[in-house]
């Protein structure tokens, strides 16, 4: 069984080949990827299942640095984008972690501050699995900061309550923090309470 280390350490090892075989050309038929072109750097393996494409790819999320200089920090997100591309392209009919990795895509792009095209992928993945419940809680959190983040607080709003009322009741963790961050950032609206009679 691969373990992340090892399947890292492939990965470098293939990426150098590639790199000193083709005199550091990239191959372009790694990912498919149209608006989206990766440094020459990377080159990333394609496993054998889809579980271990996508924690490849959230391994190389989670270890990858975006901070400090705003276009290092792109080109960063792009190349992780290009990792959870690679689930995405070679296996498309996962019921599972193919909507993980485009999920990790909508937020490499709420992350870079292109607010719209997170929300227009977020809205395509609750079309795409609508039986998915933490893809829909995520997506309701997420459209829900990139409207506030665009100054259109009524419309986050809608999204954080469409979150806290269609998940309050889940027993799975991960959703229930995801409703708690909902609830942080929706008020409820005071409602004026009639005097009490004396």
């Amino acid at each position: 069984m691969a373990t992340p280390a090892n399947i890292l350490k492939t990965g470098r090892a293939i990426a150098a080949a590639v790199v000193w075989i083709a005199g550091a050309s990239f191959c372009t038929s790694c990912t498919r990827l149209p608006q989206i072109q990766p440094k020459p750097d990377v080159v990333f393996p394609r496993l054998d299942s889809a579980r271990e494409q996508f924690h490849y790819a959230a391994n190389f999320d989670a270890n990858t640095l975006v901070g400090g200089d705003a276009q290092k920090g792109e080109q960063r997100l792009l190349r992780i984008i290009a990792a959870y591309q690679m689930v995405a392209d070679h296996f498309p009919d996962d019921p599972i972690y193919t909507p993980l990795a485009k999920a990790g895509i909508a937020n490499c792009y709420f992350k870079m501050k292109r607010y719209r095209k997170a929300i227009a992928l977020f809205k395509d993945l609750q079309e795409q699995y609508p039986n998915y419940p933490f893809i829909h809680a995520e997506a309701e959190w997420k459209i829900g900061r990139a409207y506030d983040l665009l100054g259109k607080s009524a419309e986050a709003k809608r999204h954080y309550k469409q979150c806290i009322d269609t998940f309050s009741r889940s027993r799975n963790e991960q959703i229930q923090t995801i409703v708690a961050a909902c609830r942080q950032y929706y008020i409820q609206p005071s409602i004026p309470q009639p005097p009490r009679p004396r």
